[in-house]
């Protein structure tokens, strides 16, 4: 499986605090069966504005050279979006996704006005791929899906977080989220070793009981791997519909 949202460069945002969970991180990943990353540091100007991330992500790439470790990384960044964040975009100051065309990008969760669709689409018409980071904790979306459809319908793909797979209490409303065919690629928002971690495998194994061995692979792997070769992300067949659209 390939991660494409994780908080693993140490010491830079509010993820791993240091190399040494970082490492512990990528260990834990390694396990549920990732084998390659996109590394996505908080940019949110004034407060996180990469300092120090291109020196703290060579650490990673050092150790994993060291130990001979078969695992893949490459850099990024959860983009915030704002007027000063597109600033910061234009200045070339915010890292695409493994120096592809794709940008991972954060709104605000409680607050979605007509000028953040605007932005969504000036960075498209800038030339960039948009991916938003999180779907389902957008109030906006939940309360309106059909919002996040006009999105999809211009292009704009779609990201979940594979513990709101695995929780038992928000499982239902995620399985829904994918068969409404809005969601493109899973990944863990991993932040730390306890409250976040990096883990994949039974949201993997749940979306495939689900929706069938492609579903998984779909979201799981070949999508993110599209990311990274900077390739057009493709909606995840399901083998079978249980759900019904998405709905309160």
């Amino acid at each position: 499986m390939i991660d494409t949202h994780i908080h693993m460069v140490p010491g830079v945002d509010d993820g791993a605090k240091d190399l040494e969970t970082a490492i512990q991180m990528m260990q834990l990943a390694i396990n549920e069966g990732v084998d390659e990353m996109i590394l996505t540091p908080h940019f949110n100007l004034p407060a996180y504005h990469n300092q120090n991330v291109d020196e703290q992500y060579q650490l990673l790439i050092n150790y994993i050279e060291r130990e001979n470790i078969d695992f893949k990384l490459h850099l990024g960044n959860e983009i915030y979006l704002s007027e000063e964040t597109m600033a910061g975009i234009k200045r070339g100051q915010a890292n695409t996704m493994g120096n592809s065309q794709f940008l991972l990008v954060e709104l605000p969760l409680y607050h979605y006005y007509p000028f953040h669709e605007s932005m969504l689409f000036e960075l498209q018409e800038s030339g960039y791929k948009v991916v938003l980071a999180h779907v389902e904790r957008y109030e906006v979306f939940s309360r309106r899906p059909e919002k996040l459809a006009v999105l999809n319908e211009g292009g704009i793909y779609s990201q979940i977080t594979s513990q709101y797979i695995m929780d038992s209490k928000t499982r239902k409303r995620a399985l829904k989220w994918i068969e409404s065919g809005l969601i493109y690629i899973v990944a863990s928002d991993g932040h730390d070793l306890i409250k976040r971690p990096p883990v994949m495998k039974q949201a993997y194994e749940i979306v495939v009981k689900a929706f069938g061995e492609e579903c998984g692979q779909m979201l799981f792997e070949e999508n993110p791997g599209m990311m990274v070769s900077d390739r057009e992300l493709m909606v995840p067949l399901l083998k079978k519909k249980k759900f019904g659209f998405l709905r309160q």
